[in-house]
């Protein structure tokens, strides 16, 4: 969100140019969208990451590689379900954000709309 004024209009100039109060939801939607893709990429590696394991110990029971190779597999198990799960998480929030500020930015507006006189408005708000 920028506030470069109090004005509605965005009058008073300020740091960002005169551009006003503005919320835009891009930032918010593609950090959701970002995080639900990762969700899915996450999954699709466990699960390639197991079928690349299927069948390794067959024949090689008692090897200590083979025990160290099922331990690596775990933590890697582990760490992936850990970042699927945690983008799971912030999905949600992150799109509810960018829905509940546009609500604040319209609720906003309105309050600096009603705020500033008609003829305020008219001459930049001044």
């Amino acid at each position: 969100m920028t506030l470069a004024s109090a004005e509605p209009d965005g009058g008073g100039g300020g740091a960002e140019g005169g551009d006003g109060l503005k919320h835009t939801e891009g930032p918010w939607t593609h950090g959701a969208t970002v995080v639900g893709e990762l969700k899915a990429d996450t999954n699709t590696g466990l699960t390639k990451l197991g079928q690349g394991h299927e069948g390794v110990s067959t024949g090689t029971e008692g090897l200590e590689t083979t025990a160290a190779l099922s331990a690596v597999l775990y933590t890697w198990q582990q760490r992936l379900k850990t970042v699927r799960d945690e983008c799971g998480n912030l999905e949600a929030p992150l799109r509810l954000v960018a829905k509940d500020q546009g609500e604040f930015e319209r609720y906003t507006v309105g309050k600096f709309t009603q705020a500033v006189p008609a003829e305020g408005r008219d001459k930049g708000g001044r």
